[in-house]
Parts: C-alpha cells; structure tokens; sequence
C-alpha cells in the first residue's frame, strides 16, 4: 500500500513478469472487455464506477536463462476509489487473462 502520504483510498500491486510491451497491448481489449480506456505511452488509465485504474509499464527488458531470452516487464496497478470486491475481481480477471502456459 502506500507510504506517507499516500491517498487511503489507493491499493497498489506491483508484477514482475515475462511478458513484452506488443503482448501486454494485445490481451488488454480482452481484459478490459469493452470498458473504454485511454493509453497514454506505458500508462493505462480505466474508468470503473466512482473510482479509476491506472496500470504503468516499466521499460521493456529482459531476463536470460542459459541461451533462452525471455521478455520482463513490471506491471504497477493502481486502483483509486474502488471498492474491495472490485479490485479483487479485476486482480483476477487480470490473472487470468495474463496467464501463460496454463499457470
């Protein structure tokens, strides 16, 4: 969550994951499933209810494994104003719709 200073009503989660800017772009109008968004750059701004979501890419890198190279991006989600239940189900919707390889 926060520190000083932070709005009480703001829940931040953090994602380190293996995935490029292009695929994150792709599944997101699935994800999203026909709520209207604004993308401006690496930030992603969504309107739910009273309250907004905002989810911020971090540069693209990258992460080696032997001679294997796979994607990195962290994915911030910021959810202001939304109620409990709402930002569980959005959580879990983004889960799923990011999953990779069946898990």
């Amino acid at each position: 969550m926060g520190g000083r200073g932070a709005d009480p009503q703001e829940v931040r989660v953090t994602k380190d994951m293996a995935l490029s800017h292009a695929d994150f772009f792709r599944v997101l109008p699935k994800l999203l499933d026909g709520r209207s968004y604004e993308i401006d750059g690496r930030t992603v701004r969504i309107a739910v209810g009273p309250g907004r979501i905002e989810i911020r890419l971090s540069p693209e890198g990258g992460r080696a494994m032997g001679a294997l190279r796979l994607p990195r991006t962290q994915v911030e989600l910021r959810f202001r104003g939304c109620p409990s239940p709402a930002v569980q189900s959005f959580l879990a919707e983004f889960d799923l719709r990011y999953r990779r390889g069946g898990g």
